[in-house]
């Protein structure tokens, strides 16, 4: 989501304020990293020794410790009041490179992981965006006072677990659960922290019940110790939304406030709510701010140097740090507030103020993590028993997206270098690091011949433009002799874009299924076409934090074809400009619909000759289309195919989806979107393309009633049939 202004004024005066100390540890920091430097001469000793008999308490660091060559008399810390010695150069290697721990330090940080969700952040009308959020007791979430500002707004929220992709590439069954501020809620604007009740039941899934218990909770201590200047911080997040991802070694601490942290990072800014984790996977703060690169007139900057507008989105500003809120803060706040609470608000808070000892058996006598009898979520009196975070109950989908490179951020072993954030092209789209494939698009846009109306043998010309139509096109700057410069021409498809709503007015593509191919998707890459001007386009301004997905309206597969790889490849990426998407809920592209495979079933069911097949595709733009962002959002796509029939003739039939239902709330199950088949004629008369030519080919439609849903979406009622199988098409 959108970091709040004042939340980002009081971030950069705190970073402002101590810019003098912070100069002294990151010099400190930089020492370190020399030949002969320690990460341990950059905090305080005092603060060492706490940090030295913390890690010492972990299991998996005391074994470390008998069997670490290193353990010489010499070389130890022992902090004020006694304690077990840590060789130095052990110590420095848990706090400054990590390589010591071992594969437990990732099935840890896999537990962990599942007590982490994204917050769907809504209104009492609607969706607002996304922040992230962490259990941090068996019944209550840790998010930003941000992204869950006041009782209103948490009780129209909810929160998503497992929302992720596994191991296998495919999306884990998402949990949505209630959030109960009428049980417990409790905020801080200063502190920028929010605690509220959780639901004990998942509101949808998989079609079992599945309990709070599932997920987890983090234990957190107020304690100090947890982590040192010159130490990294691990975050798992759902950046602007997405699925869930961790960024791993790549956030280093480099200022300690009374109750902020300050930290350094090569990559984007977390998200609102993220949790901070030591490398023992100990909370040891909440992500809420960073601190934006300015000028010297204070403008902010964006990755690419240049002056940020509101218009580009967050994700293009430049950031130079990153803020986040102590854990142990928090803790003293919420203890002060306890004595104001109910009974029954207190014992709830009690599972956060005081956690059961750190060090209580993992496992039980079978060697299993504890399970609740009959698999019914425990009442909230039972909270205590609930096993911790990093003890996933049994049967949970453990899978934390440890995807390389997709999904996880990496960087384990000594602190180095880190490599150049990904450069910007100068179409605005943000490029891939070295040596990661990803979409690419061809410079030279004067070889691309676009859709070919004789295509199919007879000729299916263009649809004609109103004058209205026409004149607000946007127009093409790099138009060649005898183009129509209203027409863009790609790879195998058209389009034509209305400059005011910033959208393809329609989109026409070639599609030959005996020389189709399927070029690997790689990392999606979208690009701004340099033949309209930039205000006539909509980039990632408009996607960012919320469900709306830059939908292709030419799918990427049907361009794809050609008698060698390279022509399909350059087909296929041509899909990935801003000029073909249109703004689509995220369900509207997910899953099994009939609008996902419709030209598919058509290719190979229709008998169609040569199995080749012409496609127009758009959206329906209505006066009283809701606006989002400064954008109207449209309610309603149609198609059009066209194909010459084995047994002789042409067969031309229209469709029209409604994304209504989707655009105007945030469902708690899965939802296809409703298709109709309509008549052609219809698709004229909503767009005011003249389709005409294609009206003789529609077969007989007197079997149309008038479609509900279609009227539900459009405002008006039309004729048309509810399409529930490829068996119900009329061809």
């Amino acid at each position: 989501m959108i970091i709040p202004q004042y939340v980002l004024d009081a971030t950069e005066a705190r970073y402002r304020q101590h810019e003098q100390e912070r100069a002294a540890v990151t010099a400190k920091i930089d020492a370190a990293k020399q030949p002969g430097g320690s990460i341990l001469n950059v905090d305080d000793p005092e603060r060492v020794a706490m940090r030295s008999r913390r890690i010492l308490r972990d299991p998996a660091v005391r074994d470390a410790v008998s069997a670490a060559p290193e353990s010489r008399p010499d070389e130890s810390r022992t902090g004020a009041g006694g304690g077990a010695a840590v060789p130095d150069l052990l110590l420095e290697r848990l706090i400054g490179g990590s390589n010591l721990l071992g594969v437990s330090f990732l099935e840890t940080g896999n537990a962990v992981a599942q007590s982490v969700g994204r917050v769907h952040i809504r209104d009492r009308f609607a969706p607002r965006g996304f922040g992230t959020g962490f259990m941090v007791s068996p019944v209550l979430l840790l998010t930003n006072n941000h992204v869950l500002p006041d009782r209103e707004t948490a009780g129209f929220s909810q929160l998503e677990f497992n929302f992720q992709n596994g191991s296998d590439g495919l999306a884990r069954t998402p949990y949505l659960f209630s959030l109960e501020p009428q049980v417990l809620f409790l905020t801080d604007v200063d502190l920028d922290f929010s605690v509220v009740a959780v639901g004990s039941q998942a509101l949808g899934g998989d079609g079992g019940r599945a309990p709070l218990a599932r997920f987890g909770f983090n234990r957190a201590y107020q304690e100090q110790g947890k982590v040192l200047l010159g130490e990294f911080i691990n975050i798992i997040q759902h950046p602007e939304g997405q699925p869930k991802q961790v960024a791993l070694q790549q956030n280093e601490l480099i200022d300690r406030l009374e109750n902020f942290l300050h930290y350094r990072t090569d990559t984007a800014p977390g998200s609102s709510g993220s949790p901070l984790y030591n490398n023992q996977w100990e909370v040891v703060g909440i992500h809420h701010s960073g601190v934006p690169e300015r000028n010297a007139n204070g403008d902010i900057l964006a990755v690419d140097g240049s002056v940020w507008t509101p218009d580009q989105g967050e994700t293009r500003i430049k950031w130079v740090a990153n803020e986040g809120v102590r854990i142990s803060s928090i803790l003293q706040w919420l203890g002060k507030a306890s004595g104001g609470l109910e009974a029954g608000q207190r014992q709830l808070l009690g599972g956060l103020l005081n956690p059961p000892d750190e060090r209580a058996p993992a496992v039980d006598a079978t060697g299993q993590p504890p399970e609740f009898s009959g698999g019914q979520p425990p009442s909230r009196d039972q909270a205590q028993e609930i096993p911790p975070a990093a003890v996933p109950a049994a049967g949970a989908e453990a899978d934390l997206a440890v995807v390389l490179p997709l999904h996880i951020s990496v960087r384990l072993g000594p602190a180095t270098v880190a490599p150049a954030a990904a450069p910007a092209d100068t179409a605005g789209a943000v490029l891939p690091a070295a040596g990661q494939e990803a979409v690419s698009i061809d410079p030279d846009y004067r070889n691309r011949t676009g859709y070919d109306a004789g295509f199919l043998g007879a000729e299916v010309p263009l649809p004609t433009l109103t004058e209205g139509q026409r004149a607000n096109a946007a127009q093409n700057r790099q138009v060649l002799p005898g183009q129509d410069p209203a027409v863009l021409p790609y790879h195998h498809f058209s389009l034509v874009a209305d400059k005011t709503r910033r959208l393809a007015l329609y989109t026409a593509v070639n599609i030959d299924g005996a020389l189709s191919q399927s070029p690997r998707r790689d990392r999606d890459v979208w690009f701004f076409d340099p033949r309209l001007a930039r205000e006539e386009q909509i980039g990632n301004e408009l996607y960012a934090s919320n469900d709306f997905d830059r939908g292709h309206l030419v799918r990427r597969l049907d361009p794809a074809w050609g008698t060698d790889e390279q022509s399909a490849r350059a087909a296929n990426d041509d899909t990935f400009h801003f000029t073909n998407s249109s703004p689509q809920h995220r369900l509207f592209n997910q899953g099994e619909s009939l609008w996902a495979g419709l030209e598919d079933y058509l290719l190979d069911s229709a008998q169609a000759d040569r199995k080749r097949l012409t496609v127009f595709t758009g959206p329906v733009f209505g006066t009283a289309d809701p606006v989002y962002r400064g954008v109207q959002i449209p309610l309603a796509f149609w198609k059009i195919a066209v194909f010459d029939k084995a047994a002789g003739g042409q067969s031309a039939t229209a469709y029209l989806v409604s994304q209504r239902k989707l655009v105007e709330q945030i469902l708690t199950e899965a939802f296809v979107p409703e298709t109709f088949q309509v008549p052609v004629r219809t698709i004229s008369e909503l767009t005011g393309l003249d389709f005409r030519h294609l009206f003789a080919s529609d077969p007989p439609n007197d079997t149309f009633e008038r479609a509900p849903g279609v009227q539900e979406s459009l405002g008006t009622s039309v004729p048309g049939r509810e399409l529930r199988s490829y068996a119900d098409l009329q061809l």
